[in-house]
C-alpha cells in the first residue's frame, strides 16, 4: 500500500490524506435533523471499514456518478470527522466527509484478500454491550426457519413533528444455526425484508441455504431477535460464492462431533472461507 494511507490511521487534524478504497456499499439516507443524504461504506486492502457521507447536497449526484459498488478508487481532498456516539456504523471512530474538494480517481482492482468479520454466536448472547458489538458485524449459518412477514414499530424511522402516523415497517424473523448447533434469531427490516422474502420463496425449502449476513446490528434486548438489519448498510447472501468449494463445508456446519485431528484441519478450511480475523476466533 505504498503512497496510500490506511483507513485506521486517518485522523481529523489533516486534509491531505490519500487513500485506496473499495466501495462496498452505497445508500440514500433520510434523517430527521439533516434531511436527505448519501452514504458509502469503504474498505481498504487491510479490511478496515469506514463510513463516508456526502457533506453538501449539491455534490450527491457527482459522487453517485463516480463511486460504484465493487470498484476500487483513489480518494484525496476529503475531510475526516470524529464519531462521537458509541453506537456507530463501523469499528472506526472516524468517518469520511466527501466534499466539493474531494477528488475521485479510478484504480486497478486490488488482489488483496479482504477478510469477513464473522462473529461467533456466543458474542451475541454474552457480549452485546461489549465494544466489539457497538458496530455492525458479519454472521454465517444455515437458515433453519423463516417466519411470516409482520408489521412492526421501528423507532429509527424519521418523522416530522406534524405527522403522527405510526412508525412501522415490514419485518421477517428467521433463525440461523452455526457449526455447533447454536442458534441466533435474526430480523430483516424494510426494503431488505422484501428482497429476503423473494429470495426465500425462490430458493427456500428445496435445498439447505447457507446465509451470509454482512454488517448486521446486535440488539441490546433479544426479545425475540438477537440481531437485525441496519438501514442501507446491511446485506444478505444465499449460498455465498465459494462455500461449496471448501472441503467438508457442509459436514462442518452440520456437526461438531468429528475426529479431533480431522476436525482441526477442516476447521482451518472453514475459517479460511469465513475470513475470520484472529481476534474473532474462539
Amino acid at each position: 500500500m505504498a503512497n496510500f494511507t490506511r483507513l485506521n490511521v486517518l485522523t481529523p487534524n489533516r486534509s491531505d490524506w490519500r487513500v485506496l478504497v473499495r466501495v462496498e456499499k452505497m445508500w440514500d439516507t433520510l434523517e430527521a435533523d439533516v434531511g436527505e443524504g448519501l452514504s458509502f461504506l469503504f474498505v481498504d486492502e487491510t479490511g478496515t471499514k469506514m463510513h463516508a457521507f456526502v457533506e453538501q447536497s449539491n455534490q450527491r449526484k457527482r459522487f453517485k456518478r463516480c463511486l460504484h459498488e465493487g470498484e476500487w478508487k483513489i480518494l484525496t481532498g476529503f475531510s475526516v470527522v470524529m464519531v462521537n456516539t458509541e453506537i456507530r456504523l463501523t469499528e472506526a471512530r472516524n468517518k469520511i466527509a466527501l466534499t466539493s474538494n474531494t477528488s475521485v480517481t479510478p484504480a486497478e482492482d486490488s488482489d488483496a484478500w479482504i477478510p469477513l468479520d464473522i462473529v461467533p454466536y456466543d458474542y451475541v448472547s454474552n457480549f452485546w454491550n461489549d465494544e466489539r458489538t457497538s458496530f455492525p458485524r458479519d454472521f454465517l449459518g444455515f437458515i433453519l426457519e423463516v417466519r411470516e412477514t409482520m408489521l412492526r414499530e421501528d423507532v429509527s424511522i424519521p418523522r416530522n413533528p406534524l405527522n403522527d402516523d405510526p412508525k412501522t415497517t415490514n419485518t421477517i424473523d428467521f433463525t440461523l444455526q452455526d457449526n455447533d448447533g447454536d442458534q441466533i434469531q435474526c430480523r430483516v427490516k424494510g426494503a431488505l425484508a422484501s428482497k429476503f422474502k423473494r429470495f426465500w420463496l425462490y430458493y427456500g425449502k428445496i435445498e439447505t441455504i447457507v446465509c451470509l449476513l454482512t454488517d448486521w446490528r446486535v440488539l441490546e434486548d433479544a426479545d425475540p431477535a438477537h440481531i437485525e438489519s441496519e438501514e442501507g448498510i446491511s446485506r444478505f447472501e444465499f449460498n455465498p460464492i465459494g462455500f461449496d468449494e471448501v472441503d467438508h463445508f457442509t459436514e462442518i456446519m452440520c456437526s461438531s462431533s468429528q475426529d479431533s485431528s480431522k476436525e482441526e484441519v477442516e476447521e482451518m478450511e472453514f475459517d479460511y472461507f469465513n475470513g475470520c480475523r484472529t481476534d474473532n476466533k474462539s
